[in-house]
């Protein structure tokens, strides 16, 4: 009965993000696998969902993302959680390039006199330890852009992410692990709002 009832909550939840995207179509057929599995104990399912233009974070200067286009969804469940970024119309130059995004905290956008609102990573390390800075404790998007001038990037993490808003920060360079505690891909260059939120009931 549980077990139905968990079934039934998570679609509901998918069907708030039905719209015609193949991001949404493998988000959706990720968390139903696990949801109705015969070893899912779900007790709560975080989502997110966000299709649109790019907020340029450094207007001052052009870049690889200006003009640009995403799609991003993520789904969260039983403690593991899956993000994919799809990019679209990124600049010529860009082609056959890597680059790097991350999930932050704080939303996504410029403050009044034109500073990124976004904050740092958002990292799943508990509370009262020292932090642990890898791709397991924070969601990297490193990816290639195709001859279309397009790109897809997936992540799945050990941890749901806590609600509230957050952003996906595109920077100017591929993510770079420089061993405990550091890892950079350069300057901020554009975000979008990712509004996390919990699937009412999933508890």
């Amino acid at each position: 009965m549980v077990r139905f009832r968990k079934t039934v909550i998570a679609a509901a939840a998918l069907s708030a993000l039905a719209v015609t995207t193949t991001t949404v179509a493998y988000a959706h057929d990720l968390a139903l696998k696990r949801v109705t599995s015969g070893t899912s104990k779900a007790s709560s399912m975080n989502w997110a969902y966000y299709r649109g233009e790019l907020t340029d974070l450094s207007p001052k200067t052009d870049d690889v993302y200006d003009g640009a286009r995403a799609t991003a969804v993520m789904m969260g469940i039983n403690n593991e959680s899956t993000f994919r970024v799809t990019i679209r119309g990124l600049r010529e130059d860009a082609i056959h390039k890597k680059y790097g995004a991350h999930l932050h905290t704080g939303p996504c956008g410029l403050d009044a006199v034109g500073n990124a609102t976004v904050g740092g990573h958002y990292n799943a390390t508990p509370a009262g330890v020292p932090p642990v800075v890898n791709d397991k404790t924070e969601v990297w998007l490193n990816f290639h852009v195709n001859s279309d001038r397009n790109a897809r990037a997936t992540a799945i993490v050990p941890f749901v992410p806590n609600g509230g808003e957050r952003s996906i920060t595109f920077h100017e360079k591929t993510t770079v692990h420089h061993g405990p505690g550091v890892g950079t891909a350069g300057l901020k260059l554009a975000c979008l709002p990712l509004d996390i939120k919990k699937v009412a009931g999933s508890e």
